[in-house]
C-alpha cells in the first residue's frame, strides 16, 4: 500500500484556497490539487507492506506525547524547483514546530528504514505543472502572484495516510489519526 504522513489543512483555510484552485485549473497542463486534498506532507513512505503497519504505528504513537496542538499559518506561494522551471506550485506553512514535527516522524521512521525523499520544506502543493507553453506559465505565475493568500489554523493531530492513484487523480484515505498531547493546552 502506498503511504505518507500528513497534516490536513484545516476546512476555512482549505476554503480559502478555492479560489486560487480555479484559478490554476484553466491553464492547460496544471493539475490542481482537490481542496478536500490540500494537505502537507510531513513524509512521503512509498509502497508500504501491510506486515510493516504495526512498526508504523508504534513508531507514531510514541510522538504524540512530544508536542502539544500549535497554531499554524500560511505564508507565500513558492514553485518547485524555482520559478523559471516550476513543476509544482506551493503555499508555505509557517511554523517552527511544525518542522519539528516533521523531523520527529522522518527520525522515527528512518529507524523502521524509510529513507527521507527530500528536505521537509512546510508546504501544501496547490498544483502540478506538466507541460504548459511558456507564454501560459509567464500568466500562470503572474496570477499566482497576485493572490493575497492567508489563514492559520491549529495543528492537532497528523495522519497516517493511504494514497490510491486514480486516472481522475489520487484518493487519500486515513490509516490511523495521531492526536497531540491529548487534553494539553495549545502551545503558543
Amino acid at each position: 500500500m502506498r503511504l505518507f504522513i500528513a497534516i490536513d489543512v484545516d476546512e476555512a483555510v482549505k476554503n480559502s484556497l478555492k479560489p486560487l484552485l480555479s484559478s490554476l485549473r484553466k491553464y492547460r497542463g496544471v493539475k490542481a490539487v482537490e481542496p478536500e486534498n490540500v494537505h502537507v506532507t510531513l513524509q512521503f513512505l512509498g509502497e508500504v507492506p501491510e506486515s510493516k503497519l504495526d512498526s508504523i504505528y508504534n513508531k507514531l504513537s510514541k510522538i504524540t506525547s512530544e508536542f502539544s496542538p500549535f497554531p499554524v499559518k500560511l505564508g507565500s506561494i513558492g514553485f518547485f524547483p524555482n520559478k523559471s522551471r516550476a513543476r509544482v506550485v506551493w503555499v508555505g506553512v509557517e511554523s517552527e514546530k511544525l518542522r519539528n514535527l516533521a523531523n520527529s516522524v522522518r527520525k522515527e521512521m528512518k529507524k523502521l528504514g524509510f529513507k527521507e525523499d527530500k528536505e521537509f520544506v512546510a508546504h501544501a502543493t496547490l498544483a502540478r505543472i506538466k507541460k504548459i507553453n511558456y507564454i501560459d506559465m509567464i500568466r500562470l505565475i503572474e496570477e499566482v502572484e497576485t493572490f493575497k493568500i492567508s489563514g492559520e489554523w491549529i495543528i492537532r493531530d497528523f495522519r497516517l495516510k493511504h494514497s490510491k492513484l486514480t486516472p481522475k487523480g489520487p484518493i487519500y484515505r486515513d490509516i490511523h489519526v495521531y492526536e497531540l498531547g491529548a487534553g494539553e493546552e495549545i502551545e503558543k
